[in-house]
């Protein structure tokens, strides 16, 4: 897994096809070579960030990776925030885990999917998987609210209307997934039982060593499940609360990014996954009517190689362009 420290990336707007001219230039290789020293060099200094664990003290193993031998979460972290862009916030730092991670972090833990649907997975190779999902899906591109976000979205039901049901993917420069969202009406006369939808989530999403709080209030239909960089899993009712690695971050707004998809405006950056659970229910019953499920990881928004060749065909070009200015001379 790879250290990322502090990107001083205000000024950098990374569209589809170029980088801004105002970028003041970085390499993540040179970032994560110097956050190893600035991690080695604190190393003796005891603080440790809430909800970041040593992998050894969990009882949870893993084998996403480790900076030289130091196994992952013993080095002391500073906990930083993650805007909606997936960039840190200017003089906070980076995530700890990043998109070329991703593949070894996924293969340490026990993978949450919807709809068979998983993070990192290529959107190319998840559009056959979700049309298999509900044969009247009408698939289409979403009109983009915020950060040049690429995305499709699958509906079934009557035009015009509330889909029945929707099916919405994100995915990075590279065409790898970071957000899956699906939203289900259920016919009036087939609405499923409380107690019914709770055993099925917690039989298909709670991994082993789960570390799970508040699980027993009753009639309360709003759960969540996060995963911390040492692969530790946590349960609650929701991510609101700020334990956990996922935990909201004071003055945290939701973002509606879709007409049916609304998430957090920043994360924290030692949240590797989190998905939430949320149902809806009828009036004083214990029958849901609707329910809404969403899983995203900060990591893969943005893709680490694609912006590294993004960043170096700017330098690039930049370079050229001086060089020929060079040759200009003023006239006085």
């Amino acid at each position: 897994m790879k250290i990322i420290a502090p990107l001083f990336l205000a000024g950098l707007a990374l569209l589809p096809v170029h980088v801004s001219a105002q970028s003041s230039g970085f390499s993540l290789k040179k970032i994560i070579k110097d956050s190893v020293k600035e991690g080695q060099q604190s190393a003796s200094k005891p603080e440790q960030t809430a909800g970041t664990q040593s992998a050894t003290s969990t009882g949870t193993s893993t084998t996403a990776g480790s900076i030289g031998s130091t196994p992952i979460g013993s080095t002391p972290v500073k906990e930083g925030v993650v805007q909606l862009d997936g960039m840190p916030i200017p003089g906070s730092p980076g995530l700890l885990l990043d998109s070329n991670s991703f593949v070894k972090f996924a293969g340490s833990i026990r993978k949450p999917e919807i709809g068979g649907i998983s993070l990192g997975m290529n959107v190319n190779d998840a559009l056959p998987l979700i049309k298999k999902l509900n044969p009247a899906y009408r698939v289409e591109t979403l009109k983009i609210m915020v950060n040049n976000y690429r995305g499709v979205t699958a509906k079934a039901g009557p035009a015009n209307t509330i889909p029945t049901d929707q099916f919405t993917v994100y995915f990075n420069e590279a065409g790898n997934i970071w957000l899956v969202n699906r939203h289900i009406e259920l016919p009036k006369d087939q609405p499923l039982l409380l107690e019914t939808f709770k055993k099925a989530l917690f039989e298909k999403y709670d991994a082993p060593n789960t570390l799970i709080s508040e699980r027993n209030r009753a009639n309360y239909p709003h759960f969540a499940w996060s995963y911390g960089m040492n692969g530790q899993q946590y349960a609650s009712h929701n991510l609101d609360s700020k334990s956990g690695p996922c935990g909201s971050l004071p003055y945290t707004m939701h973002v509606p990014i879709t007409d049916s998809v609304t998430i957090p405006n920043n994360f924290r950056n030692t949240c590797a996954l989190a998905l939430t659970v949320s149902a809806y229910m009828q009036s004083n019953t214990d029958l849901i009517q609707s329910y809404t499920m969403l899983m995203y990881s900060p990591a893969l928004i943005r893709d680490v190689n694609t912006m590294n060749s993004l960043q170096a065909e700017y330098l690039k070009q930049k370079r050229e362009a001086e060089e020929k200015a060079r040759a200009n001379k003023p006239q006085f």
